[in-house]
């Protein structure tokens, strides 16, 4: 037996724990692989509600909102003096505008107890978008230059909470406005 045989041969206690734990984290991820693909996890997102005619609805009246949201912008782009009151002026309109649309799409709501759930969340995210949009046309109202600071929600802004809802759902439309 000659000498690197022998040395190969003896592993150390730390050696084998280390290869053990290695094997172990690699067969952990494989297993984590063949159920994420193999078709064991679920591919429903979390969100998603199940009454398509809801959806199709509240995005309807989310492109009609967001056609009423651009003609705002342009007027207000054409008649104001850019003075954070007029600003605040054309925020105020464009906030309501969202505020009717929401209302509007809350009414009626989905038939499942989990659909009203998740509409339900959906709903309370926009209301707290709304009251930040109220706050910045509040301090705009007062002569202030401000913009948009939209509360946080575990480290991301409450619109990229709401898209989280809304993406599944096919109501893209129905994301934050951010232009407006």
């Amino acid at each position: 037996m000659n000498r690197s045989t022998a040395q190969r041969a003896k592993l150390t206690t730390s050696q084998i724990l280390a290869r053990t734990a290695v094997i172990l984290s690699v067969l952990f991820l494989l297993g984590m692989w063949v159920y994420a693909f193999g078709g064991f996890a679920t591919r429903k997102a979390a969100a998603k509600i199940d009454d398509r005619a809801w959806t199709k609805r509240a995005e309807q009246i989310c492109v009609q909102r967001n056609a009423l949201l651009a003609t705002n912008a342009d007027e207000i782009r054409k008649t104001t003096d850019g003075s954070p009151q007029a600003v605040g002026r054309g925020v105020k309109a464009a906030t309501d505008l969202i505020e009717a649309a929401q209302n509007e799409i809350m009414t009626p709501k989905p038939t499942s107890a989990h659909d009203v759930r998740l509409v339900d969340t959906f709903d309370s995210l926009y209301r707290t978008y709304i009251a930040d949009r109220r706050a910045t046309e509040a301090r705009l109202a007062k002569g202030e230059k401000a913009e948009l600071n939209e509360t946080m929600l575990n480290g991301s802004p409450v619109s990229e909470t709401i898209a989280d809802f809304t993406r599944p759902n096919l109501m893209d439309s129905c994301a934050v406005p951010a232009q407006f």
